[in-house]
């Protein structure tokens, strides 16, 4: 490629990468790519190397391959246990394995004390997409009806790789978007945070709060999500009817 190569121009590659690129033919798309490749030729331009590292966010896709490779898989255990005003908490507990072959499992679960209990068991696909573990689910093995069930394919979610190289991770505070996501469900668009003293430091990605409810709010689930009962259920009725009466009022727009 010579000296053209050599000096980063900013119609083959822009230093910001999310901006838009031109549209290179084939001849110099090869070109670019074969230098961009060998390691030898990287060398004799490091701007050009630095710039190629940065835009194409190799230091997340390199650490994380090279953790994955060192023993064949990666495990991460990311678990919480958040309260929703008096005694009613949730917890959860997600098991990630990645295995070197690029698949991966999962398991979760998610309980309310007596009240509620789900759990589900995933296999799929991984790659990393800049500082995300991106993850694809695929069919799982048949199951019986007294086994955890599988996610169906094409269910897909994404994990910050810092989150996932920590190996293990705490998040008493808050919901991250991507443990909704797991589960297969919508991410409330109204934040919602626990009873902490403070938000994590923990590489969690964006966060869904279960917060700016009152100390006497209490929550029931429907459809996989967390809905505030109203004042006036919660006063008048017993509360194994909280749940049916919400998803009434859900569904007929009443709330």
């Amino acid at each position: 490629i010579g000296d053209a190569a050599c000096t980063p121009p900013s119609v083959l590659l822009l230093a910001n990468p999310r901006a838009a690129m031109v549209q290179l033919d084939d001849v110099v798309l090869a070109r670019v790519l074969a230098f961009n490749q060998e390691p030898k030729a990287r060398v004799c331009c490091r701007a050009w190397d630095t710039l190629v590292y940065e835009c194409l966010q190799l230091e997340h896709r390199i650490g994380f391959h090279k953790q994955v490779h060192k023993t064949g898989s990666h495990a991460h255990h990311h678990h919480a246990v958040r309260s929703m005003g008096g005694d009613f908490e949730e917890c959860v507990a997600y098991q990630f394995e990645f295995h070197s072959s690029g698949k991966f499992t999962v398991q979760w679960n998610r309980s309310f004390g007596q009240w509620s209990a789900a759990n589900e068991r995933q296999v799929g696909r991984w790659a990393v997409d800049g500082n995300m573990l991106r993850c694809v689910t695929e069919e799982g093995p048949p199951t019986s009806a007294t086994q955890v069930m599988y996610a169906p394919a094409g269910r897909c979610f994404a994990l910050p790789v810092a989150l996932a190289l920590s190996g293990r991770s705490v998040a008493d505070d808050v919901a991250h978007s991507w443990e909704f996501e797991v589960r297969g469900s919508p991410v409330p668009e109204i934040a919602v945070f626990a009873e902490a003293e403070g938000p994590s430091d923990q590489p969690g990605g964006p966060a869904v709060g279960i917060g700016g409810a009152a100390e006497d709010a209490r929550f029931v689930e429907i459809d996989g999500e967390l809905r505030e009962v109203a004042a006036d259920i919660r006063d008048r009725y017993p509360e194994e009817d909280w749940a049916r009466l919400m998803r009434c009022r859900i569904r007929w727009g009443l709330s």
